[in-house]
């Protein structure tokens, strides 16, 4: 198939830093490439809130810190800022000030191969093929990461769109307020695939 449909479809996405009429400013969040996490071990017999407070004060000048868990013997430090792991790493076997006990630091990369899922809705183009309505839509979320599938429901003006990549939530976010066909708009349904704070209702870590 050619890109005809998409000559047919009205397409304004929104360029970075514009605000389209009707729009709400979107709140700014962090990259997903710039939220890492460490976890540390080598505190055995100090109590837990004291270890927490070591921590961020030990790995304080690394990046923002947004979280410490400690589950039993090892504790997770989450990060928010460019290189902020890395800083973190290189502290590995460093003694804690406040604890008198070295730490030992090793990396808890995340699980990047969650795709996430946008959505379209409200526009009103149901004269074209779902085929045509599908090839628009993955061009239009090209820029985003790797299209995986798309779901489209016409009589709903409804489509749902997985997209693979660290970056793709920014990139969806970008995008929101754009018109796709007569209005438009351009949304994020699931959580980016990382996340700066330990889930609580693991036990055995997040991924």
């Amino acid at each position: 198939m050619d890109g005809s449909a998409n000559k047919k479809l009205k397409v304004i996405k929104k360029e970075r830093g514009m605000k389209l009429k009707g729009c709400t400013a979107a709140i700014q969040e962090p990259k997903a490439r710039d939220i890492g996490r460490i976890i540390v071990t080598g505190y055995d017999g100090h109590e837990d809130e004291d270890v927490k407070s070591a921590l961020r004060e030990h790995f304080a000048s690394c990046g923002k810190i947004t979280d410490v868990y400690i589950g039993g013997k090892i504790a997770y430090v989450y990060f928010v800022g460019e290189g902020a792991v890395d800083k973190a790493l290189k502290l590995n076997g460093t003694e804690v000030a406040a604890g008198g006990w070295k730490v030992c630091a090793e990396p808890y990369p995340f699980w990047d191969h969650n795709p996430i899922t946008a959505f379209i809705r409200g526009y009103d183009d149901t004269w074209l093929s779902d085929s045509e309505m599908e090839f628009a839509v993955r061009e239009f979320f090209s820029s985003c990461g790797e299209v995986k599938d798309v779901s489209v429901y016409k009589e709903k003006g409804f489509c749902y769109v997985r997209i693979k990549g660290i970056d793709a939530a920014e990139k969806v976010r970008e995008l929101d307020g754009s018109y796709f066909g007569n209005k438009a708009v351009v949304g994020l349904l699931t959580k980016p695939p990382r996340h700066s704070t330990h889930n609580r209702f693991r036990n055995y870590g997040p991924r």
